[in-house]
């Protein structure tokens, strides 16, 4: 079914052929164009609803103002290399700053359909990203949110009528827009798991320690409490009982790495969506580390997701569209066939052709 939602007449073969290669095989249906409209309709309520939490994150920034005004910028980034151009801050330029990032996503939430708008509410949110993480410290928080705001100023002009005065192409592209978006932000999941693999394997080649060794989730869980001098919930006892919570390092490696592919497979939105979610509140309550902006944002885009079905798919669709559980079953299922079909032709008698 999403075959029809992602991929576009004017599509080159060759990006429709990867798409199919990396989505799970899904049930045909009578009708594969019927949800058009409502995959539509929820796509537009949900961004909306996007630039209302950009809004609101914007509000919670209000606070921080005064801090902002009164320190240094020990590393400025080059979105704010303007604020301290004449070696040291200008307080004033802050404050223009902060101006332009809280008014500009007043006016995206309120006219989202504006793109201009939109460009501001993302320029707005990159400057404010980047002064605070210009005094020495790179935070993530506010990582996803930029980048899918990024992603929905190309929304196509239009893309917020009602469903009857648009077209079908009108209708297709803002889906598809939105599905880049949920794209984009598992992307920045398989990322970092690349990147944990990458640097697992690279230790086992070299007789090391690694994510994969028993009890490493607890030596993780050690290092970063020790770093950060703090204390958490279920730090100590994860310490203490290393053999019983090692399997998590790999869980998490699989989580992160797949997240990608999760985007072409419209049945495991919802459960993978939460999942993630489950990880970053495990982090803090394991090390203490907390990214609300992230929980927020992927309830936001998949537990409604216009390409999910309205009702459960059911746990053996769920199960063989998960990443490699899915492949090797057709693998499976492939052989045994292979094997009944020798097996049926044995027992004809001889001469004798199916």
């Amino acid at each position: 079914m999403a075959d029809h939602v992602i991929i576009s007449p004017q599509m080159p073969a060759f990006l429709r052929a990867c798409r199919r290669f990396l989505a799970a095989p899904a049930a045909p249906t009578r009708t594969p164009f019927a949800d058009h409209g409502r995959r539509f309709a929820a796509a537009q309520a949900l961004v909306r609803g996007f630039y209302a939490f950009l809004l609101y994150l914007a509000t919670l920034q209000l606070t921080e103002l005064p801090g902002l005004t009164n320190q240094p910028l020990n590393l400025p980034l080059w979105p704010v290399a303007w604020l301290g151009a004449s070696g040291t801050l200008w307080p004033n330029g802050v404050k223009a700053l902060f101006f332009f990032y809280l008014s500009s996503n007043v006016l995206a939430a309120l006219l989202p359909g504006w793109r201009s708008l939109r460009l501001a509410a993302c320029l707005g949110l990159l400057e404010y990203v980047a002064l605070k993480n210009s005094y020495g410290k790179i935070s993530h928080s506010f990582h996803l949110p930029l980048l899918a705001a990024g992603v929905l100023v190309f929304l196509p002009a239009g893309w917020d009528r009602p469903a009857a005065r648009t077209g079908r192409a009108l209708r297709q592209g803002t889906v598809l827009i939105f599905w880049t978006c949920q794209a984009a932000v598992l992307l920045t999941y398989t990322m970092s798991g690349l990147g944990k693999l990458g640097g697992a394997l690279y230790q086992l080649a070299r007789g090391q320690a690694s994510a994969f060794s028993p009890g490493s989730f607890g030596v993780h869980v050690a290092l970063r409490l020790l770093q950060t001098h703090s204390r958490s919930d279920l730090g100590s006892w994860i310490i203490h009982h290393p053999w019983l919570t090692w399997p998590a390092m790999p869980a998490t490696i699989y989580l992160e790495t797949f997240a990608f592919l999760v985007a072409f497979r419209p049945a495991l939105h919802r459960p993978w969506a939460a999942v993630l979610i489950l990880f970053h509140l495990g982090t803090f309550f394991t090390m203490t580390i907390i990214f609300p902006q992230s929980c927020f944002l992927l309830a936001l885009l998949f537990f409604q997701s216009p390409f999910a079905s309205e009702s459960f798919p059911g746990w053996k669709m769920v199960v063989f569209q998960l990443p490699l559980v899915g492949e090797v079953s057709k693998m499976l299922q492939s052989i045994r066939g292979r094997t009944a079909e020798q097996g049926r032709m044995e027992t004809l008698p001889p001469g004798m052709t199916r």
